[in-house]
């Protein structure tokens, strides 16, 4: 008996093959070398801190709800895009920051795949459908976020979702627990503005295909997702919306509309670059936009413009939905409420929405070739073949960066000689914006070799500084906004005692004199590394009576040297997080040892933080304006702190019971259909 494998023609041999060849042409250097990233300014400000801090939660046996090294202190969870709960995390736990290249290729394939078998759906036929997932492959939107782990990673299920809507209005078996799951592991992977769009993509297609009436089937599968990641968004929103300020992303453009030299980059993928560096390279704002694919795909969108009324249903309204979702980006809708003084939510961010622009552009390219040829004879492949070498050309010529492995010898040299210094303390960074540059985010050399970026994990940098290890434009009402009020009055250092009360242990700065009170620790180039031997630290202990006044007079009387920490001591009235109700600290704690009246913990002290005194519950209260003092008996021993604020606890407790629930129900209908 002769037995022949028979692939359907969906799933040929020859597109698994093709796909492959392609991902290994463009990303090999990146599978090979996982010390090698994409050229980003945002991998060592954004990008790798957030790994490194939550590998270093995760490895300690903590879930990484708060970070401690970033600007006294911020809740990590309530950041989003730390992807506490996300599944893709386990990569970075199990094989640790050589996973970043690995992750970001693997969430870029299920973006491209879900392209692939939505526009299958649709019924594209396979070769135009593989056209169009090879793109997403391949465009500037794909290579420009291997290294943003969060916008990656929730960009990569939003085809999944579309098709997961399409599913889910045809009635299909599963179709809205699907769309529920999908719809909870995008809040997992945290981009808020991705996620929004998102569902207002989708919500637009369900109603192309069946009006008003689609939203009463699609509202419970969402809301059942929404319950489903609780875990990840109470958090977020008790943070966002009550203890949180949000600055402009960009203080030039502070709507955050797309610049219209953006567009330029439909059709040259280095279009914006300056003296010779690539735009995504010269400024973080256009690192997020750009949106080149190449010039065949423009032109089967021209043409679809031309034969509009030949298209489908569906290809005419993925062909206005990227251009109503292009005009959004540049501002098109807003800005006449802006003429009028009308507020609209800074939310939005409506330059965010070039992942909408991004995904109608790769949907109406299969749907326009299945329109416009459907029968195509045997020029496609050449066709195909030159569309995908015109986006394989600005791929290779990408820059490559080697960031923090392998060591740089003489940043290393200088990293090694900040460590045995700093201990467990603080590094306070205060460069000008030449030696911000230089310290933190080098360019890509000219000749495209890998370069190093050097990190110091301990650093805090205020005053308006460029952070290194502060993620986002969210930033909590006191602490580190504080801080900036505080270094307002900063200098001279040798006046007053704040970097003492900050636990600032070392500054590096390219200065060359310092008061007396400091030591210099070392020299290089035009850096100094000082330490302040009168750092009080992480904590220290306050004897005595302690008072109040209003922030801006205890800022002043510690800039000016009227108040001393050891001396005076300013706290609020009222406790900013009352006595926790369980007697029994959680695992994940934090013991300190009890002694005077005091202990005051120099980091935020923000609600959700909780104390305990011997074992018994202790309110909190807010000291100097910023940080955490805990009253203590006579014969205290011990304090047990542990941030776990109750909009945790209550969203940990929905998403354990929703989940709980759906692996309930799917199990009683597995038995069903047994």
């Amino acid at each position: 008996m002769n037995l022949k494998l028979r692939f359907p023609h969906a799933y040929s041999p020859y597109f698994i093959l093709g796909g492959l060849g392609l991902l290994l042409l463009a990303y090999a250097p990146l599978l090979i070398h996982p010390g090698l990233h994409t050229a980003c300014p945002e991998n060592d400000t954004w990008n790798f801190p957030i790994r490194w801090s939550v590998l270093s939660a995760l490895r300690d046996g903590k879930l990484p709800l708060w970070n401690s090294l970033s600007a006294f202190g911020i809740p990590w969870l309530a950041t989003w895009q730390t992807e506490s709960f996300y599944p893709g995390t386990l990569l970075f736990t199990w094989l640790g920051l050589s996973a970043w290249n690995l992750s970001g290729i693997l969430h870029l394939c299920l973006f491209a795949l879900g392209v692939y078998f939505f526009l299958k759906r649709a019924g594209v036929q396979p070769r135009w459908a593989f056209f169009s997932a090879a793109v997403a492959l391949l465009n500037a939107c794909a290579y420009n976020h291997l290294g943003s782990n969060s916008s990656m990673e929730t960009m990569a299920w939003m085809p999944w979702t579309v098709l997961a809507v399409r599913n889910r209005l045809e009635g299909r078996p599963l179709a809205g627990r699907g769309l529920a799951f999908l719809f909870a592991l995008q809040v997992f992977a945290g981009y808020p503005q991705i996620i929004l769009y998102t569902l207002l993509g989708g919500a637009l297609y369900a109603l192309s295909l069946q009006g008003w009436r689609s939203l009463s089937k699609l509202l419970p599968p969402w809301a059942a997702g929404l319950l489903l990641s609780s875990a990840q968004w109470i958090p977020s929103v008790e943070y966002f919306f009550l203890n949180a300020v949000r600055p402009p992303a960009v203080r030039d453009n502070p709507h955050f509309f797309l610049p219209l030299g953006n567009l330029r980059t439909f059709w040259e993928s280095n279009a914006l670059s300056q003296g010779g560096l690539p735009d995504y390279v010269a400024s973080p704002t256009f690192f997020y936009f750009n949106f080149y694919s190449g010039l065949l795909p423009l032109a089967v969108l021209a043409c679809g413009l031309l034969w509009f009324r030949r298209l489908g249903r569906e290809s005419r309204f993925c062909l206005l939905g990227f251009a109503v979702s292009l005009l959004w980006c540049l501002g098109f809708f807003l800005e006449p409420l802006l003429r009028l003084s009308i507020p609209f939510p800074a939310f939005f961010e409506p330059a965010k929405a070039w992942v909408l622009v991004n995904l109608f552009e790769l949907f109406s390219l299969g749907l326009l070739l299945e329109d416009l040829f459907p029968k195509p004879g045997a020029w496609k492949w050449a066709v195909v073949g030159a569309g995908l070498l015109n986006l394989l050309y600005p791929l290779w010529t990408h820059p490559l960066e080697t960031n923090f492995t392998p060591p740089h010898p003489r940043l290393e040299s200088e990293a090694g000689e900040i460590r045995p210094a700093l201990g467990s303390g603080r590094i306070l960074v205060l460069p000008d914006s030449k030696g911000h540059q230089a310290l933190y985010t080098p360019l890509p050399d000219p000749d495209r070799r890998p370069l190093f970026k050097h990190f110091v994990p301990n650093s805090n940098l205020y005053s308006f500084l460029p952070v290194a290890n502060f993620y986002g434009s969210t930033w909590p009402t006191w602490g580190s906004l504080d801080a900036n009020l505080y270094f307002r009055y900063a200098f001279p250092y040798a006046r007053g005692r704040l970097l003492d009360l900050l636990g600032v242990d070392l500054l590096l700065m390219p200065v060359d004199r310092m008061p007396g009170v400091f030591r210099r620790v070392w020299s290089r180039d035009s850096w100094t590394l000082w330490r302040n031997p009168s750092s009080l630290g992480h904590s220290f202990f306050f004897k005595g009576v302690a008072r109040t006044a209003d922030r801006k007079a205890v800022f002043t009387a510690f800039a000016m040297g009227s108040a001393r920490p050891h001396r005076d001591l300013f706290l609020e009235e009222r406790p900013v997080s009352q006595a926790p109700l369980s007697p029994f600290p959680p695992i994940s704690r934090e013991t300190l040892a009890a002694k005077d009246d005091y202990l005051v913990v120099t980091q935020n002290a923000m609600p959700g933080w909780r104390a305990w005194v011997d074992g018994r519950p202790q309110a909190i209260y807010l000291a100097d304006g910023i940080f955490q003092a805990v009253p203590l008996s006579k014969d205290a021993r011990k304090v047990d702190l542990a941030y776990e604020p109750a909009s945790f606890r209550l969203g940990l407790f929905l998403s354990l019971v929703v989940g709980g629930m759906g692996m309930a129900l799917l199990g009683l209908g597995r038995d069903r259909k047994a």
